[in-house]
C-alpha cells in the first residue's frame, strides 16, 4: 500500500485546457469533479440525469467564474444522459467530440445505491419471489462504466501521442473489493468494476491509453445517510466529496507529469490498472501491493503456473475467436 499525495501543482498546470467528459455530475463527487476541473481550466462536459441540479451547477460556475473561457464557450456543458442507456452515452461523448474535436480525460463517475436489495427480507416474502428484482445498480453502476469505458476508449485512441493518447477513470467503491452484507446487487456491480479495469488495462496501455479505478471508502454523500449516524457515534474516519474527486484528478494527471520528480507522492509510473482506496480523506494505491504478494496468498507454485498461462493469454498470437 502506498500513500499518494497529490501535488496541486501538477493538477493545476495539467488540467488547464483539457477536454473532460464525466458522468454523474450534478450532486455528490461528481458535481466536486466537476467544480475542481472547471476552475483549474479544464473543459467539462457531463452527463447526469437530474437535469436542474445539473443546471445548478451550471449556473454556479460560469455566474461567479473569473476563468479564461469565453461568452462563445462557457467552459462548462451538460448534456443529460442515462447511464445505463448507449444511446445517452453515445450522445455525451458525440457532443464533447463535435465541440472540441478531442477528449482527453473520461470518467466514469455514475452510480446508484438502492435501499432494498434484491436479497434482503422484505424482497423474499412469497410474493415478492413472483416478480423479477431491478437490475439498476447492475444496469448503472455495471453496465453503465463498460458502455462509459467503450466509447472513452474509441475516442480516447484518436488522439496522437502514442505515449499517453489520454485517461480512462473508473470510479468503484470499498465494496469492489470488500464483503458487504445487505448490498449484494451494488457490491457485484462495484465488483464488476475493478474487472473492467482490470481486463482493459493492459490493452489500453499498449496503445497509450491509462486506465484506473477509484474505491472510496465511507464518502459524505446521499447513499450513506442511513448509515452515517451510527458511523460518527463510532468515531470512524470519512471523506469528503472533495477528497474522493482529488483522487480521480490524481488519476487524471499522474501520467502529465514532466519529471518524476514533479509528480504526485509515492506514485509509481506509469500510472495505469491501478487502484486508488479512498479512506479518511486519503489516496492509498493497493493493486500494486496485491499483485507483488500473489505469490503468498495463492502459493509461490500456482503464482509460477499461472504466470505462464498469463503470459500465453497476453501473447499477440493468442485469440480468444475460435472461428
Amino acid at each position: 500500500m502506498s500513500l499518494i499525495t497529490p501535488n496541486q501543482s501538477l493538477i493545476t498546470s495539467s488540467v488547464k485546457d483539457l477536454v473532460v467528459v464525466l458522468t454523474g455530475g450534478a450532486q455528490g463527487v461528481g458535481r466536486n469533479v466537476v467544480e475542481q476541473l472547471y476552475s483549474a481550466g479544464a473543459k467539462v462536459i457531463f452527463g447526469d440525469v437530474d437535469d436542474n441540479l445539473a443546471r445548478q451547477v451550471i449556473s454556479s460556475l460560469t455566474s461567479t467564474s473569473s476563468s479564461s473561457s469565453s461568452d462563445q464557450d462557457p467552459g462548462v456543458h451538460f448534456v443529460h444522459c442515462d447511464t445505463s442507456s448507449y444511446n445517452d452515452q453515445l450522445s455525451l461523448f458525440q457532443t464533447a467530440y463535435s465541440r472540441y474535436q478531442r477528449i482527453d480525460v473520461v470518467i466514469a463517475n455514475a452510480a446508484v445505491s438502492l435501499p432494498r436489495d434484491p436479497f434482503s427480507a422484505a424482497n423474499l416474502t412469497n410474493e415478492a419471489i413472483l416478480t423479477a428484482p431491478t437490475m439498476a445498480e447492475v444496469d448503472i453502476n455495471l453496465k453503465g462504466v463498460l458502455y462509459t469505458a467503450r466509447l472513452g476508449y474509441y475516442y480516447l485512441r484518436k488522439n496522437p501521442n502514442p505515449e499517453h493518447r489520454g485517461d480512462l477513470v473508473l470510479v468503484s467503491s470499498i465494496a469492489g473489493f470488500k464483503e458487504c452484507e445487505g448490498l449484494v446487487s451494488y457490491t457485484a456491480s462495484k465488483h464488476g468494476v475493478i474487472g473492467v479495469m482490470r481486463g482493459l488495462a493492459l490493452q489500453a496501455a499498449k496503445e497509450g491509453v491509462k486506465i484506473n479505478t477509484i474505491c472510496p471508502w465511507m464518502t459524505k454523500t446521499r447513499m450513506v445517510r442511513g448509515i452515517e449516524k451510527g458511523w460518527f457515534d463510532l468515531g470512524l474516519p470519512s471523506n469528503e466529496p472533495a477528497d474522493v474527486a482529488q483522487a480521480i484528478l490524481i488519476c487524471a494527471t499522474a501520467n502529465r507529469s514532466p519529471t518524476p520528480e514533479q509528480g504526485h507522492q509515492g506514485a509509481v509510473l506509469p500510472f495505469s490498472g491501478k487502484i486508488l482506496w479512498v479512506g479518511g480523506g486519503k489516496s492509498y494505491e493497493i493493486e500494486d501491493r496485491l499483485q507483488s504478494l500473489e505469490p503468498e496468498w495463492l502459493g509461490h507454485e500456482n503464482s509460477e503456473i499461472l504466470k505462464k498461462g498469463q503470459e500465453y493469454l497476453h501473447s499477440a498470437e493468442t485469440s480468444w475467436d475460435n472461428k
